[in-house]
């Protein structure tokens, strides 16, 4: 029997975010979890850190079974380096993230900081 293979995310980063660029008040908590976790995943990534290495630091949200998934997101940017896949090597779970430029998690050198 293979490993068991979640479900195939495809994410805009800008989704999360109001008018303003901030996470909206009053977010229902499940879309506020995978917004953070997608966050995360994208800080990682555009930090830097995934060049030399693209496990994270970002473990695993999914729960199957009712079990606590163990695995930890391996991320990096795709050829065209506007987007973002990721995925759990212990369930499977993946996906890739765009509109990631300019928001709250970019932590990309290339950035204009405030």
């Amino acid at each position: 029997m293979g490993r068991p293979i979640g479900g195939t995310w495809v994410t805009d980063m800008r989704d999360c975010l109001d008018a303003s660029g901030a996470i909206p008040e009053g977010l229902p908590g499940p879309a506020l979890n995978l917004a953070l976790f997608l966050g995360a995943i994208v800080a990682w990534v555009t930090s830097g850190r995934s060049a030399a290495n693209p496990r994270t630091n970002v473990p695993c949200r999914r729960s199957p079974g009712r079990r606590r998934c163990p695995g930890e997101i391996v991320a990096t940017f795709e050829a065209d380096r506007e987007s973002i896949v990721w995925d759990c090597p212990a369930c499977g779970d993946n996906g890739v993230t765009r509109g990631w430029e300019g928001t709250p998690w970019d932590r990309s050198p290339r950035r204009a900081r405030p």
